[in-house]
Order: structure tokens, then C-alpha cells, then sequence
């Protein structure tokens, strides 16, 4: 049942789900109660600390700002802010000397004990000392002070292990180290690594999960080897690859993705959740990879699925098989090198020279081209005043136009729509941002087949077709999408044919010659991968004159750029070539005569993906101890390892190889916190077992006013044999503080602007 509340006789109406705002309270009040428990281990730890070397604590505090409520032995529990007591205050009305409160800003907490603010000012020589109470903190040996100090930080290591402990009794579903996606031309790809493989080891260390596989290469000061299972068997020879910068995620990548499944995760396109992908045209599926291969074999276009779907009604009954017939998308992968210039690799994606229009994938709600009435599906039309863009064109175009207008034609249903779209620089406190308008593109390959450019020195400039032309047939075979024109010169490979094309009211017709490749004289499957030539798995390819061509990196196979480029060294041989299928899970060696007319692999480049490609539930597994001895020591070997992590990410950040766009503030972390809460319990628990971790190394830095900074402050007291002056220590304190404000500010104003 729902109830709905509205301000009535307003001009905007309010509408409230009551159950749902309670819902997300419920969340929100777990999360602040999980954060609560955080900071009561850590103060809990300085308090046990204090105690037990004879300290007295005045206050024990969950928060900061105004007194909320507390109790105190013989006073009670009570509402708001307390007097500040002394010892004979204390003494004639019988009360405890500590003061336990929760504060209203739930962000942290303390332990005042006795001596650390209490400064004594000599009203005539103006002299600074502290209190001469022997129970006070100053008056304990520094040994006392460092195991009071540091007790709060080993509180909070031994809360995240017992966390982890708990989190890994109850199991902990996790994803598998299993790669499922391996970007072209990024450093997995040249490398050589390949979907289906699992990371065995990173540097020597065996990841639990895939996101440990992340981590490792985001925190990497260098090159890291990789030791990889392939079909079930671990492979001789190690990947050596060195991560590369992305400026859009602010961080080092190698450009690989999970293992998907071939499950649904939502429902849509006449499938739904949970339906389970067993075969494509006939073809067995078992994992998203081999999905992907059924799917290049079936030529793209449309494709006959079997599913099994299982009644939500009767859950232990067989599943049912029910056969859908789902739409694909066409990919082709890059000709040329990357280098510095991603816009160049993305440009360099085209089917003999001809390449598609853009279209419009993805839309930003709230960005620019959100409220400009952009929708997922246009196709650009003219971008800019410049007719049938290219991406490079389209980019060029947003970062000189930050603020002005962009006049941008769409072809949208079989009509045109003219929108204005203005890009805007996202926020950016310490770094200056680039323009962006919001957009996500791909080559409208779905759509009729209108030539937008054709790259030079391809077979199709020989066609000098102008930008925006229809083709309409080839030799002969008429063409009325690219999927047809793909089989059309696929199937005409090594022959000299006749395209028919319509440019503005003309027809025309002109000739041009489609090369062979290795693809159909030796009769390669379509989701073939070539793993050598002539025993050859990798090639450098010399950086050249700026000209684009080369860029001075390695590349691996499969790469079809280290394909093309292997081959062409070796023009006017025969060669010996290993490939192999997924589908048939077989490896096959064949010769090939390399010729200048047949060595670039241009037909490898073509795959096909389904739709709902980026619906499929990734693969992972249950981490579960068998006993708590054994979950103890998985919690223990968990925490050290955030411990070392949390630690290089600070040392990442200092060195910029981590941009501060990927740092949260409590916003950011609130908001993720009740997310994992509405997953479940142990995610929740989980990741307030790592804020745990973080809150041990954050207070160990050594900043005045962290713990951290306390422990600095005694190690030269102790090493002086005597403390630094009060003025030095409240100076530095003071500055301490205005660096955790100042940060704090910062990544809040970032949470807040990346919410918006």
C-alpha cells in the first residue's frame, strides 16, 4: 500500500512514496550507526588506553559539534550541552569523572582526557604550562602517551579483522579474477592477454578478486607480471605489462573487464531477469565470451536464442526453453596505432576506408545535452556546421566552444530535428576540466549505410565518393544496411566489383577492388584469434615521423594491429599460422602466403555484440571460511592487505598517478555506504571494515591534530628529552587543523558537484 503526501494549492506539487522514504531513512540510520561503531572502537581503544596507564577522562564523545545526549554515573542520562566540571565539582556531587555523549555531527569523535587543553597562563610573565595534575595526560611517561595514542589506530585494525572475519563466516560473494573484456590497442591487449583468461598472481600475490586485479594496476609504480590460467592450464611464460594513464577516469589502466555470464540482470527487449542464455543460432553458450563468438558467427543483423527461464512461482519446477530473436550491433576495430591521439585510433575504425555516421549511445540526464532534448539513438547529421562529422571533428569542435553554442543536426525516426547544445567544464577545484556536452557515441552501423568520410589510401577512395553518400549496391547485390554491406564484401574478398551510390540526386557508379586477407584463403571461423605467425606473438611497431602511422609501442596478438603489422614484414613469404576458436575450442595451424594485396586482416576486424551485451550478471563466487579459525585468518590477511592498499593509494594520490576526482567525502561515502546497505548486511560490513582500515592510516599521517601527528610531537619530545613549546604545538595544531578543513571542504563541494 502506498500513501501519497502533496502540497496542495501550490504551483508544484510534491509527491512522497511513504514506503520508499522510509526505506532509504532505514538505510540511512544503519549506515550512521555502522559509522557510529567505527569511531566509538577507535575512541574506545584511546579510552581502555587512558585508563589503564592512570590517565582521567574527562569526555568520551561519538561525533562533534553540539551535545546531543549523554550519561554520566550518578548524573544520568541527559539532553544537551553539560558543564565542564572540576575535580571537587565532581567530588561533592558524587558524579563520574567521564562524560559519555553522542554530538550531532556523527563524522568522527574524540577522548579528552585530562591535560590536553587544560592550559594555565601566568597573568603577570604571561608564561604557557599545563596543569600539574599527576592524572593528567602530559604527566605520563611518553611510552604511556605513544600506547594511548596508538591504541585507537589498533583498535580500528582489530575491528576491520574481526569484520572480515565475520564477513567471510557468513560468505562474501565476490568477483571472479576472471577476464571477460580486453579493450583493443589498450596494454592487456598488446600484452596479450585474452577474455577468458584468470590472473593467477600479480607481482608474485594471488588476487581474491577481479577488483584486486584493479587495484594492482591502479596502484602500480611500475610494470607488473601477470601470471595467467587459460584453459584451466597456468601458462609458461608471464605478462609483463606497464599501465597507462586515462584522463577521463583520473587514473592507470590496462584496459581489461570482467567475466560476464550469460544470465540477464534485468528485465527488457522481451527478456528478463535471471533468463539464462544457452544457445545462439543453435550454437551452446556457456560464458558471455563464447556468446560474443556465436554471435560473430551468426553474421549479425538478427539472431534465434534459446533461453531457460525458470517460474518465480514455482522455483524447484525445470526451467523452461523459450526461443527470442534479438537484434545485434556491428564493431570494427581500429586500423592504426593509438599513440597519444585516441581520437586518431577511433577515427581509424572503418570497413575499407568507408566509414559510418555517429550515434548518439548514451545521454547524460543532467548534462548539457540532456536538457539540449539529445536522445540515445540520434545520428548526427551535422555537427558544427560540419556535414556527416568525424569524432575527431565533433571533439574539436567541444573544447573550442566551451560556453557557446553548437548548432547540431539529427536524423531521429526517419525525420530531423535541429538541437543547440552549450558544453560546460565539469567542476574541477585544483585542475582545470575539459569542456564536455554529455554524449556517448558509436558509428551508426544500424542504420542506413550513408558513407560519412572516407579515410585516404583505402580501396573506397578509389570510389571518390563525397561525404554523405548512400550506397545502394554492390556489384550488383543491393545494400540497404551495413550489416549487408559487411557480407556483401565479405563474400567478394580478392575481386575487383561494382558499387552503386547515390550522392544528392545522382546514382552513380564506380569501381573498386576488395583485398583478400588471411580471414578467407585459409577459411577462418568469423570469431577467430590468431595466437601466432611464425612462432611470432608480438611485434614493435618504430614510432615514425608524427605522421600517425606508428607510435613506437609493442603489440600482442590477437591485436589485428599486431596482425596487420607481423604480416607485412613478411610480404612475399609463406608463414605458418596458429589461431583458434571459441566456438569450437579448437586450435588449428595453417600456411599462408603473404602477398601485398592480403596482409592487412581487415575482415578480423569485424565483430558483432547483442544489445543487451551490458545486461548480463558478472561472474563471481562465494569466499567462505569452512570454520572461524580459518576466517580469522582470511580477516587478518584481508586487513593487511587494505592496510598496504589504503597506504599506496595516499602515496598515488601525492605522486598525481591517482587524480582527486576519484577521492569521496562523507557525501560520496554516505551515499555508497547506503547503497552496499541495501544490497545486504555483509556488504555493508565489508566496506565499514575498509573505512575502518582507512580511518588506522588517515590518523596515523603525521598531521597535528591526527594521532599521527601527536605520535611526531612525542617522538621529539622524546629524542629532545623535553616537549616542544605550547605556541609550537598549538601553531601546528592550528595549522593542522585548517589542512583537514580545507580538504574536508574539498571533497565535499567534489561529492556535491558530482552528484548534480
Amino acid at each position: 500500500m502506498h500513501s501519497l503526501l502533496s502540497v496542495v494549492d501550490a504551483p508544484l506539487a510534491v509527491t512522497f512514496d511513504v514506503p520508499v522514504v522510509l526505506y532509504n531513512a532505514i538505510q540511512i540510520i544503519k549506515v550512521l550507526i555502522g559509522f557510529s561503531i567505527i569511531i566509538f572502537v577507535h575512541e574506545l581503544g584511546h579510552f581502555m588506553a587512558a585508563k589503564y596507564v592512570g590517565v582521567r577522562v574527562d569526555r568520551f564523545a561519538v561525533g562533534f559539534g553540539y551535545r546531543l545526549c549523554g550519561w554520566r554515573r550518578n548524573e544520568g542520562f541527559t539532553f544537551g550541552n553539560r558543564p565542564n566540571y572540576t575535580a571537587d565539582q565532581l567530588a561533592e556531587k558524587d558524579y563520574g569523572e567521564t562524560d559519555y555523549c553522542f554530538k550531532a555531527l556523527p563524522f568522527g569523535g574524540y577522548v579528552k582526557m585530562l591535560g590536553q587543553d587544560d592550559i594555565q597562563i601566568d597573568e603577570k610573565s604571561g608564561e604557557i604550562t599545563m596543569t600539574d595534575d599527576p592524572r593528567a595526560f602530559t604527566n605520563r611517561t611518553v611510552g604511556q602517551r605513544m600506547f594511548i595514542v596508538s591504541a585507537g589506530v589498533i583498535m580500528n585494525v582489530i575491528f576491520a579483522a574481526l569484520a572480515f572475519m565475520t564477513v567471510f563466516l557468513i560468505g562474501k560473494e565476490m568477483l571472479a579474477p576472471v577476464i571477460g573484456v580486453v579493450v583493443p590497442d589498450s596494454p592487456a591487449d598488446k600484452a596479450g592477454l585474452q577474455p577468458g583468461d584468470e590472473i593467477a598472481s600479480i607481482d608474485g600475490k594471488k588476487p581474491n578478486s577481479f577488483v584486486d586485479i584493479i587495484i594492482a594496476h591502479v596502484l602500480a609504480d611500475g610494470s607488473l607480471e601477470f601470471r595467467v590460467k587459460r584453459g584451466g592450464v597456468l601458462l609458461d611464460n608471464p605478462f609483463r605489462i606497464t599501465p597507462e594513464w586515462n584522463d577521463e577516469l583520473g587514473m592507470r589502466i590496462i584496459g581489461i573487464g570482467p567475466l560476464t555470464t550469460t544470465v540477464l540482470d534485468s528485465d527488457g527487449g522481451g527478456l528478463l531477469e535471471g533468463d539464462k542464455i544457452i544457445s545462439v543460432d543453435g550454437m551452446p553458450v556457456k560464458s558471455l565470451t563464447q556468446l560474443v563468438s556465436a554471435v560473430t558467427h551468426s553474421r549479425g543483423g538478427t539472431a534465434v536464442i534459446t533461453i531457460e527461464r525458470r517460474d518465480p512461482a514455482n522455483p524447484n519446477a525445470p526451467p523452461q526453453q523459450i526461443t527470442v530473436t534479438q537484434s545485434c550491433r556491428l564493431l570494427i576495430g581500429p586500423t592504426a596505432p593509438r599513440g597519444d591521439n585516441p581520437e586518431r585510433s577511433i577515427d581509424s575504425r572503418h570497413l575499407l576506408g568507408w566509414r559510418a555516421r555517429w550515434m548518439v549511445t548514451m545521454v547524460t540526464p543532467k548534462g548539457p545535452a540532456g536538457r539540449a532534448g539529445f536522445k540515445t539513438g540520434d545520428v548526427i547529421v551535422r555537427w558544427d556546421g560540419v556535414n556527416n562529422p568525424n569524432f575527431a571533428d565533433i571533439i574539436a569542435s567541444i573544447q573550442a566552444k566551451d560556453g557557446q553554442d553548437i548548432v547540431v543536426l539529427v536524423e531521429r525516426d526517419g525525420a530531423s530535428a535541429e538541437l543547440t547544445v552549450r558544453p560546460r567544464r565539469p567542476f574541477g577545484l585544483f585542475r582545470k576540466t575539459k569542456p564536455e556536452v554529455g554524449l556517448g557515441f558509436a558509428m551508426a552501423y544500424s542504420t542506413k549505410p550513408v558513407v560519412a568520410e572516407i579515410t585516404p589510401d583505402t580501396p573506397a577512395a578509389a570510389l571518390n565518393m563525397p561525404r554523405g553518400s548512400l550506397l545502394k549496391s554492390i556489384d550488383g547485390e543491393p545494400v540497404d544496411n551495413w550489416f549487408a554491406v559487411v557480407d556483401a564484401v565479405k563474400a567478394r574478398a580478392g575481386r575487383r566489383v561494382e558499387i552503386e551510390f547515390q550522392t544528392g540526386e545522382r546514382t552513380v557508379r564506380s569501381f573498386m577492388t576488395i583485398p583478400s586477407s588471411v580471414t578467407n584463403e585459409l577459411g577462418l571461423p568469423p570469431d577467430a584469434t590468431i595466437r601466432s605467425i611464425d612462432g611470432e606473438n608480438s611485434v614493435k611497431i618504430a614510432a615514425d615521423d608524427g605522421s600517425g602511422a606508428a607510435d613506437g609501442r609493442e603489440y600482442h596478438l590477437p591485436s589485428t594491429i599486431a596482425v596487420r603489422e607481423i604480416l607485412k614484414k613478411k610480404i612475399g613469404s609463406t608463414v605458418r599460422i596458429e589461431y583458434y576458436s571459441v566456438v569450437t575450442g579448437e586450435t588449428t595451424e595453417a600456411d599462408f602466403e603473404v602477398r601485398a594485396d592480403n596482409f592487412d586482416p581487415w575482415q578480423l576486424r569485424i565483430r558483432y555484440a547483442f544489445d543487451i551485451s551490458n545486461r548480463f550478471k558478472q561472474l563471481k563466487y562465494t569466499a567462505r571460511a569452512s570454520n572461524p579459525i580459518t576466517a580469522l585468518g582470511m580477516g587478518v590477511d584481508y586487513t593487511w592487505s587494505k592496510l598496504v592498499e589504503v597506504y599506496m593509494s595516499i602515496k598515488q594520490l601525492a605522486k598525481r598517478n591517482i587524480g582527486v576526482k576519484n577521492i569521496s567525502g562523507p557525501v560520496g561515502i554516505i551515499s555508497r555506504a547506503v547503497d552496499l546497505a541495501k544490497e545486504s548486511f555483509v556488504e555493508l560490513l565489508f566496506f565499514l571494515a575498509f573505512l575502518s582500515v582507512n580511518l588506522a592510516v588517515i590518523n596515523l599521517m603525521p598531521l597535528p591534530v591526527l594521532d599521527g601527528g601527536l605520535m611526531v610531537f612525542l617522538l621529539i619530545e622524546k629524542i629532545k628529552g623535553k616537549p616542544l613549546s605550547i605556541k609550537t604545538q598549538m601553531v601546528s595544531t592550528i595549522v593542522g587543523l585548517a589542512l583537514i578543513v580545507i580538504c574536508f571542504l574539498f571533497v565535499t563541494i567534489q561529492d556535491i558537484a558530482r552528484f548534480f
